[in-house]
């Protein structure tokens, strides 16, 4: 006897409601994030980091890997999104999953096609959870005897990378390159964004005096 597999169909009105919700989600880590941002992050410094004897590197990713790259190597993103806000030729890939039993969100954003940062997220933790990571990060990254347990902490590699430990609303690890390329894509993105800006302040100051 054949046996006919049975598909149910999820009502429109359900299935509109599942994916704005689902959507809603990642929005709200998506809404914050502009190009000024983004550049403020790449360009701050931040003083007397712990010197890592290992290149900084999540999932053993180099910066500057292509989207494709990541998905090859990680799989299918749970949600992805480009030309944030208003920043162009920008994509995330996000990924959901679980670590140390913990419900965790990761994050990688690609400029141009350019790794230049990523956030892991466990947006539930405990302070076992906490002392894991440390101990974890603290082995894999050949940290000096020094390298302590707080609520933030900032590494560094020869290659200028860094990699952020933040204790807030959720326990963070950001990963930003050290390459100037992407800064400078962005850089000149807020040039552009300027002279616009700029022209179009001039021809409404233009346009006002022909009709006053």
């Amino acid at each position: 006897m054949k046996q006919t597999l049975q598909y149910k169909i999820l009502p429109y009105n359900r299935y509109s409601s599942f994916y704005q919700e689902r959507e809603s989600f990642y929005r709200s880590f998506i809404n914050q994030y502009y190009l000024d941002f983004a550049h403020n992050l790449l360009s701050q410094e931040h003083f007397d980091p712990y010197l890592s004897k290992t290149l900084i590197a999540p999932h053993d990713i180099q910066f500057g890997a292509s989207p494709r790259k990541v998905i090859w190597k990680i799989g299918m993103p749970s949600f992805q999104v480009k030309d944030i806000n208003d920043f162009k030729d920008h994509k995330i890939l996000f990924y959901r999953t679980k670590l140390l039993r913990q419900k965790v969100l990761i994050q990688f954003h690609f400029i141009n096609g350019f790794f230049y940062y990523s956030q892991l997220s466990f947006l539930s933790f405990t302070e076992k959870t906490n002392s894991i990571l440390f101990n974890s990060i603290k082995s894999k990254y050949e940290c000096p005897p020094s390298f302590e347990e707080q609520d933030r902490v900032v590494m560094t590699d020869i290659c200028a990378n860094k990699l952020i430990i933040e204790k807030g609303v959720y326990l963070t690890v950001s990963y930003i390159t050290g390459d100037s390329h992407p800064r400078q894509l962005m850089e000149a993105q807020i040039k552009s964004r300027h002279e616009l800006v700029n022209k179009a302040d001039n021809y409404e100051i233009d346009r006002l005096s022909k009709i006053l």
